[in-house]
Protein backbone atom coordinates (compact mmCIF):
# COMPACT_ATOMS: atom_id res chain seq x y z
CA UNK A 1 0.00 0.00 0.00
CA UNK A 2 2.95 2.48 0.66
CA UNK A 3 4.02 2.24 -3.22
CA UNK A 4 0.97 2.76 -4.05
CA UNK A 5 0.09 5.71 -1.83
CA UNK A 6 4.09 6.47 -3.54
CA UNK A 7 2.82 6.23 -7.17
CA UNK A 8 -0.60 8.44 -6.91
CA UNK A 9 2.02 11.30 -4.68
CA UNK A 10 4.05 11.24 -8.04
CA UNK A 11 1.90 11.01 -10.48
CA UNK A 12 0.06 13.95 -8.76
CA UNK A 13 3.04 15.62 -9.13
CA UNK A 14 3.43 15.04 -12.96
CA UNK A 15 0.65 16.56 -12.97
CA UNK A 16 1.20 19.53 -11.33
CA UNK A 17 4.80 19.70 -12.57
CA UNK A 18 4.27 23.15 -14.52
CA UNK A 19 3.21 24.80 -11.73
CA UNK A 20 5.60 23.55 -9.29
CA UNK A 21 8.57 24.45 -11.83
CA UNK A 22 6.93 28.22 -12.24
CA UNK A 23 7.92 28.51 -8.73
CA UNK A 24 11.21 28.43 -8.94
CA UNK A 25 12.22 29.40 -12.54
CA UNK A 26 10.30 32.06 -14.67
CA UNK A 27 7.44 31.10 -16.89
CA UNK A 28 9.03 33.67 -19.34
CA UNK A 29 12.10 31.59 -19.84
CA UNK A 30 12.36 30.15 -23.67
CA UNK A 31 13.03 26.58 -22.64
CA UNK A 32 10.20 26.45 -19.67
CA UNK A 33 8.10 24.47 -21.73
CA UNK A 34 10.96 21.37 -22.07
CA UNK A 35 11.95 22.06 -18.53
CA UNK A 36 8.35 21.20 -17.72
CA UNK A 37 7.84 18.09 -19.95
CA UNK A 38 11.45 16.60 -18.49
CA UNK A 39 9.65 16.89 -14.95
CA UNK A 40 6.35 15.69 -15.32
CA UNK A 41 8.38 12.23 -17.49
CA UNK A 42 10.19 11.98 -14.05
CA UNK A 43 7.72 12.01 -11.44
CA UNK A 44 5.79 9.91 -14.19
CA UNK A 45 8.36 7.08 -14.73
CA UNK A 46 8.84 7.35 -10.03
CA UNK A 47 5.03 6.47 -10.32
CA UNK A 48 5.51 4.12 -12.79
CA UNK A 49 8.55 2.13 -10.92
CA UNK A 50 6.31 2.42 -7.27
CA UNK A 51 3.64 1.09 -9.84
CA UNK A 52 5.47 -2.12 -10.58
CA UNK A 53 7.04 -2.39 -7.10
CA UNK A 54 3.28 -3.69 -6.36
CA UNK A 55 2.42 -5.30 -9.08
CA UNK A 56 4.77 -9.11 -8.90
CA UNK A 57 5.65 -11.75 -6.55
CA UNK A 58 8.70 -13.72 -6.14
CA UNK A 59 9.07 -16.98 -4.79
CA UNK A 60 12.09 -19.16 -3.37
CA UNK A 61 12.18 -22.41 -4.48
CA UNK A 62 11.97 -23.70 -1.50
CA UNK A 63 8.70 -21.46 -0.64
CA UNK A 64 5.18 -20.68 -1.64
CA UNK A 65 2.74 -17.69 -1.59
CA UNK A 66 -0.44 -17.89 -0.63
CA UNK A 67 -2.94 -14.78 -0.85
CA UNK A 68 -5.53 -13.09 1.36
CA UNK A 69 -7.77 -10.90 -0.77
CA UNK A 70 -8.50 -7.88 0.93
CA UNK A 71 -10.23 -5.98 -2.11
CA UNK A 72 -12.92 -7.46 -3.55
CA UNK A 73 -16.53 -6.91 -4.68
CA UNK A 74 -18.00 -9.99 -3.05
CA UNK A 75 -17.28 -11.78 0.39
CA UNK A 76 -17.03 -15.48 1.10
CA UNK A 77 -20.21 -17.29 2.69
CA UNK A 78 -19.99 -18.23 6.38
CA UNK A 79 -19.97 -21.81 5.65
CA UNK A 80 -16.28 -21.20 4.20
CA UNK A 81 -13.12 -19.38 4.92
CA UNK A 82 -11.30 -20.34 1.42
CA UNK A 83 -11.99 -18.63 -1.82
CA UNK A 84 -12.25 -20.24 -4.82
CA UNK A 85 -14.00 -17.40 -7.04
CA UNK A 86 -12.17 -14.53 -6.39
CA UNK A 87 -14.14 -13.39 -3.19
CA UNK A 88 -12.51 -11.58 -0.93
CA UNK A 89 -10.51 -13.48 2.27
CA UNK A 90 -7.86 -16.36 1.61
CA UNK A 91 -7.70 -17.48 -1.92
CA UNK A 92 -7.74 -21.37 -2.65
CA UNK A 93 -4.55 -20.04 -5.53
CA UNK A 94 -1.36 -20.37 -4.49
CA UNK A 95 1.93 -19.22 -6.08
CA UNK A 96 4.63 -21.58 -6.83
CA UNK A 97 8.69 -20.68 -6.79
CA UNK A 98 8.94 -17.94 -9.39
CA UNK A 99 8.36 -14.38 -10.64
CA UNK A 100 4.86 -13.72 -11.25
CA UNK A 101 4.11 -10.30 -12.58
CA UNK A 102 0.45 -9.20 -11.42
CA UNK A 103 -0.85 -5.51 -11.51
CA UNK A 104 -1.31 -4.51 -7.53
CA UNK A 105 -1.32 -8.10 -6.68
CA UNK A 106 0.52 -6.66 -3.63
CA UNK A 107 -2.28 -4.23 -2.97
CA UNK A 108 -5.12 -6.10 -4.17
CA UNK A 109 -4.16 -9.01 -2.26
CA UNK A 110 -1.74 -10.10 0.73
CA UNK A 111 1.01 -12.06 0.02
CA UNK A 112 3.06 -14.30 2.12
CA UNK A 113 5.57 -16.39 1.34
CA UNK A 114 5.36 -19.97 3.41
CA UNK A 115 8.08 -22.67 3.14
CA UNK A 116 6.96 -25.87 1.57
CA UNK A 117 6.13 -28.85 4.04
CA UNK A 118 8.52 -31.41 4.39
CA UNK A 119 7.66 -34.81 5.75
CA UNK A 120 11.05 -37.03 6.26
CA UNK A 121 11.62 -40.41 6.73
CA UNK A 122 9.63 -42.04 9.15
CA UNK A 123 7.07 -39.78 9.72
CA UNK A 124 3.62 -39.15 7.96
CA UNK A 125 1.67 -35.99 7.74
CA UNK A 126 -1.73 -36.07 9.23
CA UNK A 127 -3.98 -33.42 7.32
CA UNK A 128 -6.84 -31.18 8.74
CA UNK A 129 -8.77 -29.69 6.01
CA UNK A 130 -10.21 -25.98 7.57
CA UNK A 131 -12.72 -25.52 5.22
CA UNK A 132 -14.70 -28.08 2.79
CA UNK A 133 -18.06 -30.00 3.24
CA UNK A 134 -19.25 -30.90 6.83
CA UNK A 135 -18.63 -34.34 7.82
CA UNK A 136 -21.46 -36.96 8.03
CA UNK A 137 -23.26 -37.28 11.61
CA UNK A 138 -22.03 -41.07 11.42
CA UNK A 139 -18.02 -39.64 10.47
CA UNK A 140 -15.28 -38.22 12.64
CA UNK A 141 -13.00 -38.91 9.54
CA UNK A 142 -13.22 -37.33 5.46
CA UNK A 143 -13.92 -39.90 3.42
CA UNK A 144 -10.33 -41.02 1.59
CA UNK A 145 -9.80 -39.81 -1.90
CA UNK A 146 -9.90 -42.08 -4.41
CA UNK A 147 -6.81 -44.06 -4.88
CA UNK A 148 -4.65 -42.26 -7.60
CA UNK A 149 -6.18 -38.90 -6.80
CA UNK A 150 -4.54 -38.68 -3.25
CA UNK A 151 -2.19 -35.66 -4.46
CA UNK A 152 -5.25 -33.90 -5.91
CA UNK A 153 -6.59 -33.21 -3.11
CA UNK A 154 -3.42 -31.32 -2.18
CA UNK A 155 -5.00 -28.22 -4.43
CA UNK A 156 -7.24 -26.65 -2.56
CA UNK A 157 -9.20 -25.42 -5.15
CA UNK A 158 -9.75 -28.92 -6.43
CA UNK A 159 -10.36 -30.08 -2.97
CA UNK A 160 -12.93 -27.74 -2.42
CA UNK A 161 -15.09 -27.89 -5.91
CA UNK A 162 -14.90 -31.83 -5.71
CA UNK A 163 -16.72 -32.45 -2.32
CA UNK A 164 -13.58 -32.48 -0.09
CA UNK A 165 -14.44 -32.54 3.40
CA UNK A 166 -14.05 -30.31 6.16
CA UNK A 167 -11.69 -31.42 9.27
CA UNK A 168 -9.40 -34.71 10.13
CA UNK A 169 -8.62 -36.61 7.07
CA UNK A 170 -8.12 -40.23 6.33
CA UNK A 171 -5.48 -39.44 4.04
CA UNK A 172 -1.88 -39.08 5.23
CA UNK A 173 1.09 -37.32 3.24
CA UNK A 174 3.97 -39.50 3.34
CA UNK A 175 7.64 -38.88 3.56
CA UNK A 176 8.39 -35.89 0.98
CA UNK A 177 7.72 -32.21 -0.05
CA UNK A 178 4.44 -30.82 -0.79
CA UNK A 179 3.01 -27.04 -1.75
CA UNK A 180 0.14 -27.18 0.83
CA UNK A 181 -2.05 -24.01 1.30
CA UNK A 182 -1.47 -23.27 4.48
CA UNK A 183 -4.52 -21.26 4.48
CA UNK A 184 -6.89 -24.87 4.00
CA UNK A 185 -4.58 -27.24 5.57
CA UNK A 186 -2.87 -28.21 9.07
CA UNK A 187 -0.43 -30.37 8.89
CA UNK A 188 1.03 -32.16 12.41
CA UNK A 189 3.93 -34.63 11.68
CA UNK A 190 3.98 -38.11 13.54
CA UNK A 191 5.59 -41.13 13.49
CA UNK A 192 5.34 -44.10 11.29
CA UNK A 193 4.29 -47.44 12.52
CA UNK A 194 7.11 -50.20 13.06
CA UNK A 195 6.55 -53.55 13.50
CA UNK A 196 9.26 -55.67 14.83
CA UNK A 197 10.30 -59.16 14.09
CA UNK A 198 9.30 -61.83 16.06
CA UNK A 199 5.51 -59.46 16.35
CA UNK A 200 2.71 -58.79 14.48
CA UNK A 201 0.84 -55.86 14.21
CA UNK A 202 -3.06 -56.16 14.97
CA UNK A 203 -5.54 -53.64 13.58
CA UNK A 204 -8.49 -52.13 14.71
CA UNK A 205 -9.69 -50.07 12.24
CA UNK A 206 -12.21 -46.87 12.60
CA UNK A 207 -12.94 -46.18 8.95
CA UNK A 208 -14.20 -48.13 5.79
CA UNK A 209 -11.49 -47.52 2.95
CA UNK A 210 -9.22 -49.61 0.79
CA UNK A 211 -5.90 -51.10 2.30
CA UNK A 212 -2.31 -50.53 1.09
CA UNK A 213 -0.09 -51.47 3.61
CA UNK A 214 2.58 -53.40 2.67
CA UNK A 215 1.68 -57.11 1.61
CA UNK A 216 -1.77 -56.49 3.24
CA UNK A 217 -3.75 -54.85 0.42
CA UNK A 218 -7.40 -54.44 -0.02
CA UNK A 219 -9.58 -52.98 -2.11
CA UNK A 220 -12.66 -50.88 0.27
CA UNK A 221 -14.99 -53.55 0.82
CA UNK A 222 -18.48 -53.53 -0.21
CA UNK A 223 -19.77 -55.43 2.28
CA UNK A 224 -18.35 -55.83 6.49
CA UNK A 225 -20.17 -58.88 7.64
CA UNK A 226 -18.85 -59.83 11.07
CA UNK A 227 -17.68 -62.88 12.39
CA UNK A 228 -17.51 -64.65 15.68
CA UNK A 229 -14.38 -66.57 16.10
CA UNK A 230 -13.44 -68.91 18.82
CA UNK A 231 -10.37 -71.50 19.42
CA UNK A 232 -10.37 -75.50 18.34
CA UNK A 233 -8.85 -78.05 20.36
CA UNK A 234 -5.96 -77.59 18.30
CA UNK A 235 -5.84 -73.81 19.67
CA UNK A 236 -6.61 -72.06 16.08
CA UNK A 237 -8.96 -69.53 15.64
CA UNK A 238 -11.78 -70.53 13.72
CA UNK A 239 -15.56 -69.86 12.97
CA UNK A 240 -17.49 -70.43 16.39
CA UNK A 241 -19.31 -72.66 14.51
CA UNK A 242 -16.19 -74.71 13.68
CA UNK A 243 -15.41 -74.80 17.16
CA UNK A 244 -17.11 -77.35 19.71
CA UNK A 245 -19.15 -75.97 22.42
CA UNK A 246 -17.41 -75.10 25.14
CA UNK A 247 -18.36 -72.67 28.42
CA UNK A 248 -14.68 -71.80 29.31
CA UNK A 249 -13.66 -71.16 25.45
CA UNK A 250 -12.73 -67.01 24.75
CA UNK A 251 -15.07 -66.06 21.58
CA UNK A 252 -14.13 -62.89 19.84
CA UNK A 253 -15.69 -60.36 16.97
CA UNK A 254 -13.50 -60.21 13.62
CA UNK A 255 -13.93 -58.30 10.22
CA UNK A 256 -13.08 -58.85 6.84
CA UNK A 257 -9.50 -56.31 5.68
CA UNK A 258 -10.74 -52.91 4.83
CA UNK A 259 -13.98 -52.45 7.23
CA UNK A 260 -14.68 -51.03 10.76
CA UNK A 261 -13.16 -53.56 13.84
CA UNK A 262 -10.47 -55.74 14.10
CA UNK A 263 -8.94 -57.11 11.57
CA UNK A 264 -9.00 -61.04 10.78
CA UNK A 265 -5.17 -60.61 9.47
CA UNK A 266 -1.88 -58.48 11.27
CA UNK A 267 0.63 -56.69 10.05
CA UNK A 268 3.72 -58.57 9.55
CA UNK A 269 6.74 -57.12 10.60
CA UNK A 270 7.55 -53.83 8.56
CA UNK A 271 7.44 -50.28 8.72
CA UNK A 272 3.87 -48.50 8.26
CA UNK A 273 2.32 -45.32 7.66
CA UNK A 274 -0.55 -45.89 9.05
CA UNK A 275 -2.75 -42.87 10.35
CA UNK A 276 -3.64 -43.42 14.13
CA UNK A 277 -6.91 -41.25 14.01
CA UNK A 278 -8.30 -43.89 11.66
CA UNK A 279 -6.70 -47.19 12.76
CA UNK A 280 -5.21 -48.59 16.21
CA UNK A 281 -2.45 -50.85 15.79
CA UNK A 282 -1.64 -53.03 19.00
CA UNK A 283 1.63 -55.02 18.59
CA UNK A 284 1.41 -58.60 19.47
CA UNK A 285 4.64 -60.71 19.94
CA UNK A 286 5.11 -63.81 18.64
CA UNK A 287 8.04 -65.02 20.79
CA UNK A 288 7.87 -67.34 23.08
CA UNK A 289 7.03 -65.83 26.74
CA UNK A 290 8.56 -66.21 29.45
CA UNK A 291 6.50 -65.87 32.84
CA UNK A 292 8.12 -66.40 36.23
CA UNK A 293 6.75 -66.86 39.28
CA UNK A 294 9.61 -65.80 41.74
CA UNK A 295 10.12 -64.29 45.01
CA UNK A 296 7.27 -62.96 47.58
CA UNK A 297 8.47 -65.33 50.45
CA UNK A 298 10.66 -65.80 53.61
CA UNK A 299 12.97 -68.80 52.98
CA UNK A 300 13.87 -71.19 56.36
CA UNK A 301 17.06 -72.98 56.98
CA UNK A 302 18.31 -75.25 59.74
CA UNK A 303 21.99 -75.56 59.45
CA UNK A 304 24.12 -78.52 60.93
CA UNK A 305 27.46 -78.42 61.90
CA UNK A 306 29.99 -81.11 63.87
CA UNK A 307 32.30 -80.20 66.16
CA UNK A 308 35.31 -82.63 66.99
CA UNK A 309 33.74 -85.13 69.25
CA UNK A 310 31.15 -85.83 66.33
CA UNK A 311 28.28 -83.73 68.08
CA UNK A 312 25.72 -82.02 66.13
CA UNK A 313 24.32 -78.67 66.42
CA UNK A 314 21.36 -77.42 64.54
CA UNK A 315 20.71 -73.56 63.93
CA UNK A 316 17.85 -72.01 62.43
CA UNK A 317 18.07 -68.95 59.77
CA UNK A 318 16.04 -67.13 57.28
CA UNK A 319 16.07 -65.61 54.36
CA UNK A 320 13.41 -62.94 52.73
CA UNK A 321 13.16 -63.64 49.00
CA UNK A 322 11.96 -60.11 47.15
CA UNK A 323 9.97 -60.62 43.83
CA UNK A 324 11.66 -59.31 40.97
CA UNK A 325 10.71 -56.33 39.04
CA UNK A 326 10.58 -58.69 35.86
CA UNK A 327 8.79 -61.78 36.97
CA UNK A 328 4.88 -61.80 36.12
CA UNK A 329 3.69 -62.91 39.69
CA UNK A 330 5.48 -64.21 43.45
CA UNK A 331 6.15 -67.89 43.89
CA UNK A 332 3.09 -70.27 44.26
CA UNK A 333 2.51 -71.14 47.48
CA UNK A 334 0.82 -74.63 47.62
CA UNK A 335 -0.54 -76.27 50.55
CA UNK A 336 1.04 -80.02 51.13
CA UNK A 337 0.82 -82.53 54.15
CA UNK A 338 -0.08 -79.64 56.46
CA UNK A 339 2.93 -77.08 54.91
CA UNK A 340 2.62 -74.00 52.89
CA UNK A 341 5.71 -74.87 50.71
CA UNK A 342 7.06 -71.89 48.23
CA UNK A 343 6.98 -73.17 45.15
CA UNK A 344 9.20 -70.69 41.74
CA UNK A 345 8.27 -71.65 38.30
CA UNK A 346 8.58 -70.56 34.49
CA UNK A 347 6.08 -71.07 31.64
CA UNK A 348 6.99 -70.66 28.68
CA UNK A 349 3.81 -69.58 26.38
CA UNK A 350 3.81 -68.25 22.65
CA UNK A 351 0.68 -66.50 20.70
CA UNK A 352 1.15 -67.83 16.96
CA UNK A 353 0.55 -64.94 14.30
CA UNK A 354 -2.65 -66.77 12.94
CA UNK A 355 -4.07 -65.93 16.88
CA UNK A 356 -2.87 -62.56 17.22
CA UNK A 357 -6.00 -60.64 16.14
CA UNK A 358 -8.36 -63.38 17.92
CA UNK A 359 -6.09 -62.54 20.96
CA UNK A 360 -6.24 -59.08 20.45
CA UNK A 361 -10.34 -59.13 20.43
CA UNK A 362 -11.08 -61.45 23.09
CA UNK A 363 -8.61 -60.32 25.57
CA UNK A 364 -6.08 -57.24 24.88
CA UNK A 365 -2.49 -57.20 24.82
CA UNK A 366 -0.06 -59.55 25.98
CA UNK A 367 -0.06 -57.92 29.45
CA UNK A 368 -3.62 -58.06 29.66
CA UNK A 369 -3.58 -62.18 28.71
CA UNK A 370 -0.57 -62.65 32.14
CA UNK A 371 -2.62 -60.57 34.07
CA UNK A 372 -5.94 -61.44 33.95
CA UNK A 373 -6.20 -64.90 32.80
CA UNK A 374 -2.91 -66.73 32.46
CA UNK A 375 -1.55 -65.79 35.79
CA UNK A 376 -4.58 -66.63 38.24
CA UNK A 377 -4.94 -70.01 36.09
CA UNK A 378 -1.31 -70.96 36.55
CA UNK A 379 -1.41 -70.25 40.25
CA UNK A 380 -4.96 -72.13 40.82
CA UNK A 381 -3.41 -75.22 38.91
CA UNK A 382 -0.87 -75.61 40.48
CA UNK A 383 -2.09 -74.94 43.61
CA UNK A 384 -4.35 -77.85 43.18
CA UNK A 385 -1.91 -80.40 41.07
CA UNK A 386 0.68 -80.31 43.54
CA UNK A 387 -1.27 -79.98 46.80
CA UNK A 388 -3.33 -82.99 45.30
CA UNK A 389 -4.40 -85.70 48.34
CA UNK A 390 -1.67 -87.92 48.58
CA UNK A 391 1.31 -85.49 47.62
CA UNK A 392 4.00 -85.61 49.94
CA UNK A 393 6.04 -82.50 50.46
CA UNK A 394 8.97 -84.19 49.27
CA UNK A 395 7.61 -85.27 45.77
CA UNK A 396 8.95 -81.87 45.01
CA UNK A 397 12.32 -82.49 45.29
CA UNK A 398 12.33 -86.74 44.57
CA UNK A 399 9.32 -86.66 41.96
CA UNK A 400 9.89 -82.76 40.24
CA UNK A 401 10.09 -84.28 36.43
CA UNK A 402 6.74 -85.69 37.28
CA UNK A 403 5.07 -83.08 38.47
CA UNK A 404 6.13 -80.63 36.08
CA UNK A 405 4.53 -82.78 33.52
CA UNK A 406 1.13 -83.10 35.25
CA UNK A 407 1.03 -79.45 35.81
CA UNK A 408 1.89 -78.55 32.18
CA UNK A 409 -0.60 -81.20 31.16
CA UNK A 410 -3.11 -79.31 32.90
CA UNK A 411 -2.04 -75.64 32.02
CA UNK A 412 -1.90 -76.43 28.19
CA UNK A 413 -5.70 -77.15 27.35
CA UNK A 414 -6.57 -74.04 29.49
CA UNK A 415 -3.99 -71.88 27.02
CA UNK A 416 -5.40 -73.10 23.78
CA UNK A 417 -9.02 -71.63 24.98
CA UNK A 418 -7.48 -68.81 25.18
CA UNK A 419 -5.44 -68.80 21.67
CA UNK A 420 -2.11 -69.49 23.68
CA UNK A 421 0.08 -72.28 23.26
CA UNK A 422 2.29 -73.23 26.11
CA UNK A 423 5.46 -74.68 25.22
CA UNK A 424 6.75 -75.96 28.52
CA UNK A 425 6.32 -75.77 32.79
CA UNK A 426 9.23 -75.66 34.92
CA UNK A 427 9.90 -76.11 38.52
CA UNK A 428 12.12 -73.91 40.67
CA UNK A 429 13.96 -74.95 43.64
CA UNK A 430 11.22 -75.38 46.35
CA UNK A 431 11.51 -74.02 49.55
CA UNK A 432 10.96 -77.36 51.37
CA UNK A 433 10.34 -76.95 55.26
CA UNK A 434 13.87 -77.67 56.81
CA UNK A 435 12.38 -79.46 59.78
CA UNK A 436 11.77 -82.27 57.32
CA UNK A 437 14.85 -82.15 55.63
CA UNK A 438 17.04 -82.46 59.27
CA UNK A 439 16.86 -86.26 58.92
CA UNK A 440 18.09 -86.37 55.76
CA UNK A 441 20.71 -84.37 56.55
CA UNK A 442 21.51 -86.13 59.17
CA UNK A 443 21.75 -89.16 57.68
CA UNK A 444 23.92 -87.89 54.36
CA UNK A 445 26.23 -86.43 56.81
CA UNK A 446 26.47 -89.61 58.90
CA UNK A 447 27.00 -91.49 55.18
CA UNK A 448 29.46 -88.51 54.18
CA UNK A 449 31.37 -89.13 57.33
CA UNK A 450 31.53 -92.88 56.92
CA UNK A 451 33.14 -92.08 53.33
CA UNK A 452 35.38 -89.84 54.54
CA UNK A 453 36.64 -92.45 57.32
CA UNK A 454 36.91 -94.81 54.91
CA UNK A 455 38.91 -92.64 52.35
CA UNK A 456 41.06 -91.34 55.51
CA UNK A 457 41.52 -95.40 56.01
CA UNK A 458 42.09 -96.07 52.31
CA UNK A 459 44.68 -92.85 52.71
CA UNK A 460 46.50 -94.64 55.95
CA UNK A 461 46.91 -98.09 53.85
CA UNK A 462 47.71 -96.29 50.76
CA UNK A 463 50.57 -94.37 53.11
CA UNK A 464 51.82 -97.44 54.61
CA UNK A 465 52.20 -99.15 50.93
CA UNK A 466 53.70 -96.02 49.68
CA UNK A 467 56.01 -96.39 53.04
CA UNK A 468 56.76 -100.13 52.73
CA UNK A 469 57.96 -99.68 48.69
CA UNK A 470 60.03 -96.52 49.40
CA UNK A 471 61.77 -98.55 52.28
CA UNK A 472 61.71 -101.43 50.06
CA UNK A 473 63.39 -99.54 47.72
CA UNK A 474 66.01 -98.10 50.15
CA UNK A 475 67.16 -101.72 51.00
CA UNK A 476 66.94 -103.09 47.72
CA UNK A 477 70.84 -103.38 48.06
CA UNK A 478 70.43 -105.12 51.29
CA UNK A 479 67.66 -107.39 49.34
CA UNK A 480 69.98 -108.06 46.95
CA UNK A 481 72.85 -109.34 48.60
CA UNK A 482 70.83 -111.62 50.99
CA UNK A 483 69.23 -112.93 47.78
CA UNK A 484 72.68 -114.15 46.38
CA UNK A 485 73.60 -115.55 49.78
CA UNK A 486 70.37 -117.40 49.72
CA UNK A 487 71.30 -118.55 46.39
CA UNK A 488 75.24 -119.07 47.70
CA UNK A 489 73.78 -120.90 50.79
CA UNK A 490 72.03 -123.02 48.51
CA UNK A 491 74.80 -123.96 46.14
CA UNK A 492 76.96 -124.46 48.92
CA UNK A 493 74.46 -126.58 50.40
CA UNK A 494 74.30 -128.49 46.86
CA UNK A 495 77.97 -128.94 46.97
CA UNK A 496 78.58 -130.43 50.54
CA UNK A 497 75.78 -132.43 49.39
CA UNK A 498 77.17 -133.84 46.48
CA UNK A 499 80.43 -133.40 48.64
CA UNK A 500 78.96 -136.00 51.18
CA UNK A 501 77.69 -138.45 48.84
CA UNK A 502 81.29 -138.45 47.13
CA UNK A 503 82.63 -139.06 50.39
CA UNK A 504 80.14 -142.05 51.02
CA UNK A 505 80.85 -143.39 47.85
CA UNK A 506 84.27 -142.79 49.00
CA UNK A 507 83.86 -144.82 52.18
CA UNK A 508 81.73 -147.18 50.73
CA UNK A 509 84.58 -147.87 47.81
CA UNK A 510 86.84 -147.83 50.66
CA UNK A 511 85.43 -150.34 53.32
CA UNK A 512 84.69 -152.30 50.41
CA UNK A 513 88.48 -152.72 49.40
CA UNK A 514 88.98 -153.10 53.25
CA UNK A 515 86.57 -156.04 53.41
CA UNK A 516 88.30 -157.35 50.29
CA UNK A 517 91.71 -156.84 51.77
CA UNK A 518 90.59 -158.35 55.08
CA UNK A 519 89.13 -160.94 53.33
CA UNK A 520 92.78 -161.80 51.87
CA UNK A 521 95.16 -160.33 54.33
CA UNK A 522 93.20 -160.38 57.95
CA UNK A 523 91.71 -157.61 60.15
CA UNK A 524 94.47 -157.30 61.79
CA UNK A 525 97.18 -156.94 59.26
CA UNK A 526 95.14 -154.56 57.30
CA UNK A 527 94.25 -152.70 60.50
CA UNK A 528 98.32 -152.30 61.02
CA UNK A 529 98.47 -151.02 57.31
CA UNK A 530 95.77 -148.47 58.13
CA UNK A 531 96.93 -147.16 60.91
CA UNK A 532 100.78 -147.05 59.68
CA UNK A 533 99.85 -145.08 56.70
CA UNK A 534 98.07 -142.52 58.94
CA UNK A 535 101.01 -142.34 61.68
CA UNK A 536 103.43 -141.45 58.26
CA UNK A 537 100.79 -139.43 56.94
CA UNK A 538 100.89 -137.40 59.68
CA UNK A 539 104.55 -137.56 59.96
CA UNK A 540 104.98 -136.02 56.70
CA UNK A 541 102.71 -133.31 57.24
CA UNK A 542 103.97 -132.73 60.89
CA UNK A 543 107.39 -133.94 61.29
CA UNK A 544 108.13 -131.99 64.67
CA UNK A 545 105.65 -134.68 66.54
CA UNK A 546 108.75 -137.48 65.58
CA UNK A 547 110.18 -136.13 69.00
CA UNK A 548 106.93 -136.52 70.57
CA UNK A 549 106.25 -139.98 69.60
CA UNK A 550 109.51 -141.30 70.70
CA UNK A 551 108.94 -140.43 74.19
CA UNK A 552 105.73 -142.84 74.24
CA UNK A 553 106.43 -145.13 71.90
CA UNK A 554 108.89 -147.86 73.36
CA UNK A 555 112.36 -148.73 72.21
CA UNK A 556 111.85 -152.23 72.43
CA UNK A 557 108.67 -154.47 72.23
CA UNK A 558 108.71 -157.84 73.96
CA UNK A 559 106.70 -160.27 72.89
CA UNK A 560 105.00 -162.45 75.25
CA UNK A 561 104.65 -164.94 73.08
CA UNK A 562 101.89 -166.67 71.31
CA UNK A 563 100.44 -165.02 67.88
CA UNK A 564 101.14 -160.90 67.38
CA UNK A 565 98.89 -159.08 66.75
CA UNK A 566 98.80 -156.37 64.66
CA UNK A 567 99.46 -153.67 67.00
CA UNK A 568 102.36 -155.60 68.20
CA UNK A 569 103.78 -155.25 64.67
CA UNK A 570 102.73 -151.68 64.10
CA UNK A 571 104.48 -150.58 67.83
CA UNK A 572 107.66 -152.36 66.10
CA UNK A 573 107.53 -150.29 62.94
CA UNK A 574 107.30 -146.96 64.75
CA UNK A 575 109.81 -147.93 66.96
CA UNK A 576 112.43 -149.04 64.54
CA UNK A 577 111.50 -145.32 62.61
CA UNK A 578 112.53 -143.70 65.84
CA UNK A 579 115.59 -145.47 66.27
CA UNK A 580 116.63 -145.13 62.77
CA UNK A 581 115.89 -141.67 63.40
CA UNK A 582 117.89 -141.83 66.74
CA UNK A 583 120.84 -143.99 65.41
CA UNK A 584 119.17 -147.04 66.43
CA UNK A 585 118.20 -150.48 64.71
CA UNK A 586 114.84 -151.86 66.43
CA UNK A 587 115.22 -155.53 68.04
CA UNK A 588 112.27 -157.97 68.18
CA UNK A 589 112.28 -160.42 70.88
CA UNK A 590 110.18 -163.35 71.57
CA UNK A 591 109.17 -165.92 69.43
CA UNK A 592 108.82 -165.92 65.83
CA UNK A 593 105.62 -166.62 64.02
CA UNK A 594 104.45 -169.86 63.37
CA UNK A 595 105.16 -171.41 59.98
Amino acid sequence: MFWVVVALLYFVLAAVAPSILGLFVNRARPDFGSLSLSLRIVFLVIALICLAATSYVHVESDEIAVLNKIYGTTSLSGEHIVATNGEKGPQAEILTPGWHPWFLVNVIYQVENKKVVSIPSSKYGFLVAKDGVPLRPDQFLADAFPSGRELDMLDAEFFLTHEGQRGPQTTILTPGTYRLNTHLWDVTIKDATDVAEGSVGVVKSNVIDSVHFGNLTAAKPSSCEQKTVSTNASGEAVAAAEAKSDEGRLAAILVPVGCIGVWEKALQPGRYYVNEAAYKVTMMSTRVQTWEFKGGYRKRYIDLSLDQAGNLTQTPRFEDIKKPDNAADPAVTPFVEGWLVPLELRVLAQVTPDNAPFVVASVGTLKDIEDNIMVPTIRSIVRNVVGAQGRHVLDLADNRAELEHAVEDAIRPEGLRAGIVIKEVKFGDPALPPELLVSRLRQQLADQLQVTYQQEQKAQTQRIETEKARATAEQQHQLVEALIGVQVAEQNKNAAKLRGEGQKLELEEVAQGQRAQADVLGQDRVLTITLVQQMLKAVQDKPEIVSLIGRLVPQTVVSTGGERTGLDSAAAIIGALLNNGGGATPAFTGQSSKK
